[in-house]
């Protein structure tokens, strides 16, 4: 009889996990969410997942408040998501404009559409101009075509997650977080460079979302706008009367295709106004820079400058022909006319002998000592 009542239990606890394994075959069809929702009076975000890639659905973000009972949309937007892959959570970016806002409660109200069908809504609430302070505030935000940085001071100690995102309309290019990071009572910057390209003279949007612990899960975002632009520095120069070089440091995600112009003018001291006649100039293109990356350009004068004292002058032109930065040193040559020519890079083409009067260069005199020796070993071997 136990045996039997044993067996009567086991059978009634199978049945709930066939039942389970029956919904995970469900939940394997196609399915298109809102996973995660954030606002406040300035932005907000929308993230979407799907197990199957998905093209062209709509997103309807709607800013609602409680009015006398009533509810008011205070704004709303309406955008196509593109295209996204499967399984992967994509985060969708919107702006308000929200002016003379009211303190109280407030709702994102958020569904993704398919053709007017809705396949997933969702809503997200939050209180403004409450009096209880965050933890953390946020006292500046610089974004730039090099990276973001971001000021942020603890009115408590805190841990926190720190999201930097580059945003072109709703779209978030690139990401990166920061997890569990600190601040106890000292403010202090964080910095992300930008992981991608980006389009010179293009207006984007930087974007840091603050993820606090305690004591409540909370968050706080900032963005600002930006524009691109493609930027580099001269680090390093050498000179002297041969030729010269610069090292560029590139300091934009615009990839840097400038040029550097090397141009070299004599000084009159005879004159004693300070003018310069000039010599020559020479432009090269510096190799595509990123962000951080270095090259060396080196040029060579069409002659060694003669004695005398020169001013370089160093220009770095930027993608579209701007000068970025220009550098001015000295080069000082004591080298002779004589010596120049000598020093140029025809000379040896010339002939000099090594008696010099008699016009014969020395390398044909040794070749011709060496042949008549040869000649003279054979005739012996004849005779």
């Amino acid at each position: 009889m136990k045996a039997l009542l044993f067996l009567l239990v086991l059978f009634l606890i199978s049945v709930p996990q066939a039942s389970a394994a029956d919904t995970s075959q469900v939940d394997g069809t196609h399915q298109v969410r809102i996973s995660e929702l954030y606002s406040d009076l300035e932005s907000y975000d929308v993230t979407l997942y799907s197990n199957q890639p998905e093209e062209d659905l709509i997103l309807e973000a709607s800013l609602v408040r409680p009015d006398r009972g009533n509810e008011e949309a205070i704004a709303t937007q309406t955008f196509s998501t593109g295209s996204f892959p499967a399984n992967t959570r994509v985060m969708k970016v919107g702006f308000w404009d929200i002016r003379n806002a009211e303190r109280g409660a407030y709702t994102l109200r958020a569904r993704l559409l398919d053709q007017g069908k809705v396949l997933s809504e969702s809503e997200y609430d939050f209180v403004y101009g409450s009096n209880s302070a965050s933890r953390l505030q946020v006292d500046d935000l610089v974004p730039n075509s090099e990276g973001i940085t971001v000021a942020l001071s603890p009115n408590q100690a805190s841990i926190f997650d720190l999201e930097y995102m580059l945003v072109d309309g709703h779209d978030v290019l690139y990401s990166t977080k920061t997890e569990k990071v600190s601040l106890t009572s000292v403010p202090e910057a964080f910095s992300a460079s930008w992981g991608t390209l980006l389009e010179n003279n293009k207006e984007y949007t930087g974007r840091v979302k603050v993820r606090v612990y305690s004591p409540s899960r909370g968050f706080i975002a900032s963005a600002e706008n930006f524009t691109a632009i493609d930027d580099a520095e001269i680090t390093d120069i050498y000179e002297d009367e041969t030729g010269a070089s610069a090292t560029v440091l590139g300091r934009s995600q615009v990839p840097f295709e400038g040029n550097l112009v090397f141009s070299v003018y004599e000084l009159q001291e005879s004159s004693g106004s300070g003018s310069s006649v000039f010599v020559e100039s020479v432009r090269e293109r510096v190799p595509v820079l990123l962000n951080d990356d270095d090259e060396t350009v080196e040029v060579a004068w069409e002659e060694r400058l003669t004695a005398g004292v020169y001013r370089l002058e160093i220009e770095l032109f930027g993608n579209n022909g701007d000068v970025i930065e220009r550098r001015e040193t000295i080069i000082e040559s004591d080298l002779s006319a004589s010596n120049a020519s000598e020093a140029s890079p025809d000379a040896g083409n010339e002939t000099s002998g090594e008696d010099g009067g008699n016009g014969i260069p020395g390398f044909s005199f040794a070749t011709g000592v060496a042949g008549l020796a040869v000649v003279f070993s054979l005739f012996k071997k004849l005779h």
